[in-house]
């Protein structure tokens, strides 16, 4: 089918085809995605694309891990520490190490040129009584998802909580905004997304079947060449929302992640509205905004006769009184008999419930056990 592509599109294509290594095969294939017509018809054609950047995106990661790639670098993992991992990202200059200073324990090096840091930097913040570990990543740049320590760093990333975008209010908000997201699309990394509500299940045999018919805006003719190319050849599709061409082939590729981000605007001391590190304007704000992206909340326990416990036990929004109770000691759940609480889940104080219960924030709780 004819896709009616501007003379971009096929320069972009050329550069693919001429591409000797595999970020340059990378960036032939993206610009491919970005100047080409994104419409009905070329809806097949765009799936194919991703497939074969997610395939090479694949083979960095693996040459990377295996040591056989020029961007290996060192071992940059980790330890995570705390209720969650934040992540701050910005391009050079937006002042992530002053915030760090600002937010945490941690005592980067801070000085007015470009790309003063050059490895991660780690503290540990604390919001009201709940301790989150902070990482400041080195500036982003462009292609920086393929060169130097750049994989390396974005594996970091990957496994964190949370992304937060620092922009700098006196630079130019749009160019920093589509640089970073650039960026992470490289990286595999979906930011504020869901990922797309299909089920694939592989079978032994049977071929392959479709279910929930109604949701899928595309050809399953076109999905089986697609299921195929990806090793799929006996598989149960399922869809619970209405699905193109596109969503099925960004679920097929395991290799992406979806991930919270929260944007702030740095430098408000000198410009615009966000936060001021240098000032602490903003500061606690800001890490209420991160709780509450993240879905946290905090939890108090409580003896019998005595006051609540310092501090709380951070969950996630939904947790019930069994997730506190194995938090606290596996044999709680053996031995508890039941569950007094304090605050918003209840409606009196010190109101009884069993292990189902679900909790609030700034709830008390105070087991009983057999």
């Amino acid at each position: 089918m004819p896709i009616n592509a501007g003379p971009e599109y096929f320069k972009a294509e050329a550069k693919y085809n001429a591409a000797k290594t595999i970020p340059e095969k990378i960036a032939g294939l993206e610009e491919m995605l970005r100047v080409g017509p994104n419409h009905k018809s070329t809806e097949n054609l765009r799936a194919e694309i991703k497939t074969k950047i997610s395939k090479l995106r694949a083979q960095i990661e693996k040459e990377r891990l295996t040591g056989k790639g020029k961007g290996k670098g060192a071992n940059l993992a980790i330890k995570r520490e705390g209720a969650a991992q934040v992540i701050l990202v910005s391009l050079t200059n937006a002042g992530k190490s002053t915030l760090l200073t600002a937010l945490t324990n941690a005592k980067p090096l801070i000085a007015d040129y470009k790309f003063t840091t050059t490895k991660p930097e780690v503290g540990i913040t604390d919001y009201k009584g709940v301790k989150m570990q902070v990482i400041e990543i080195p500036a982003i740049y462009e292609d920086f998802a393929y060169k130097g320590e750049g994989p390396t760093l974005f594996s970091i990333m990957r496994s964190a909580d949370i992304i937060v975008f620092l922009i700098d209010n006196t630079q130019n908000e749009k160019q920093q905004l589509d640089l970073l997201y650039q960026e992470f699309e490289k990286a595999n990394i979906r930011l504020n997304a869901e990922k797309p509500k299909i089920i694939v299940k592989k079978q032994g045999m049977g071929g392959i079947e479709f279910l929930g018919n109604k949701y899928f805006r595309f050809d399953t003719k076109d999905a089986i060449q697609l299921l195929t190319q990806n090793g799929y050849h006996n598989a149960i599709i399922t869809a619970f929302e209405p699905v193109t061409i596109e969503d099925l082939a960004d679920v097929l590729n395991e290799g992406i992640v979806y991930l919270p981000l929260l944007k702030i605007h740095t430098k408000a001391d000198i410009k615009g509205e966000g936060i001021s590190a240098e000032t602490g304007y903003g500061l606690e704000k800001l890490k209420e905004n991160i709780f509450h992206t993240l879905r946290l909340m905090k939890v108090f326990t409580k003896t019998p006769g005595k006051e609540k416990d310092w501090p709380p036990v951070a969950l996630q929004e939904g947790d019930t009184v069994k997730t506190m109770a194995r938090l606290i000691h596996k044999d709680f759940l053996k031995k508890f008999k039941y569950a007094r609480i304090w605050g918003k889940s209840a409606k009196h104080a010190g109101e009884k419930f069993g292990l189902e219960h679900e909790l609030k924030d700034d709830d008390i709780i105070e087991l009983h056990l057999k």
